[in-house]
């Protein structure tokens, strides 16, 4: 392999094709050159030997880490894809990444923070006490994380009929672009949310002061980011019930949440928090409901009447 800058589709190929050829010296030497598009090139290359071998990627991990903050942004998003191939078993190979993956997490669009989101993912759960120092980045994603643009078909109707015209077709031609983004979404705020019942369940003061910020994303989908947004909550209020305080009112809305898991999750929070204004709508909640959601209601709106 030449140790100029080869043309990108060659070079490319014989990444794609026969990636043990790749020579990771020549290729990580691109990494520095003037312009953004060989850079991300060249970390394109080298995301095809990780797919292909993690472990030749790890040896040279640091020089990936260096190229999240890429000033070419496809450059920095290329990178955390590579950091996200070999995070499952090098995971002390990006570890360095940390901080820098849980700064692109709210990056546009959101295929970044999703690519930030797998490379971190193996992180937590080999070791969350990493993620502590970044309570406050995670709380931010969290409670205002990426969205996806898509305007409801109610605002379209108030545009210029022209306007209204050129945005239904450019939202026709991207439905299938739209729907994915939305789908990386889901998986940012489940990672966000997740994170940070890791973080609060071994530093409960971490974002203790902030739960008041929290209302929106106890409403926000998907539902497993809803049921771990609690638990954050839980995790403060099991520590001081009375941090808990601000967000008891949306807790007892999410009593009457469409998903079971999201209620049960809420009834238990309740509980930490010895929320007593919950008492009858626990109550609601165990005439209504069967199995270990009725029966944890009942309980817990027992327990509550009794300690009030």
């Amino acid at each position: 392999m030449s140790t100029g800058i080869p043309e990108d589709e060659a070079i490319l190929e014989t990444a794609r094709t026969d990636p043990e050829a790749v020579d990771l010296e020549t290729i990580v030497a691109l990494f520095d050159a003037e312009q953004g598009q060989v850079r991300n090139v060249a970390l394109r290359c080298v995301r095809f030997v990780a797919i292909d071998d993690p472990g030749r990627v790890a040896a040279i991990s640091e020089h990936v880490v260096e190229r999240l903050d890429d000033e070419f942004a496809v450059a920095g998003s290329t990178a955390a894809a590579v950091l996200a191939r070999i995070a499952p078993e090098h995971p002390d190979a990006v570890r360095p990444a940390v901080p820098a993956l849980v700064g692109k997490l709210d990056e546009h669009p959101p295929q970044t923070g999703y690519r930030a989101a797998r490379a971190l993912t193996p992180l937590l759960e080999d070791d969350p006490a990493e993620f502590v120092s970044e309570a406050d980045v995670l709380f931010d994603v969290l409670v205002d994380p990426p969205e996806v643009w898509a305007p409801e078909s109610e605002e379209l109707q108030d545009l210029p009929r022209k306007k209204r015209e050129s945005i239904t077709n450019l939202l026709a031609s991207r439905r299938d672009e739209i729907a994915t983004d939305e789908a990386r979404a889901r998986v940012i705020r489940e990672f966000a949310a997740h994170a940070l019942v890791e973080v609060t369940a071994l530093d409960p003061d971490a974002i203790a002061d902030r739960l008041e910020e929290l209302p929106p994303a106890l409403a926000r989908e998907p539902p497993l980011a809803r049921a771990a947004t609690i638990d954050v909550v839980a995790n403060v209020a099991r520590e001081e019930s009375a941090a808990a305080a601000p967000v008891i009112e949306a807790l007892i809305d999410r009593l009457e949440d469409d998903a079971d898991v999201v209620r049960i999750h809420a009834v238990r929070a309740l509980g930490f928090a010895e929320a007593t204004d919950a008492v009858e709508p626990l109550r609601a909640v165990a005439e209504d409901a069967d199995g270990e959601l009725g029966e944890l209601a009942a309980d817990t709106a027992d327990w509550l009447a009794e300690a009030s």
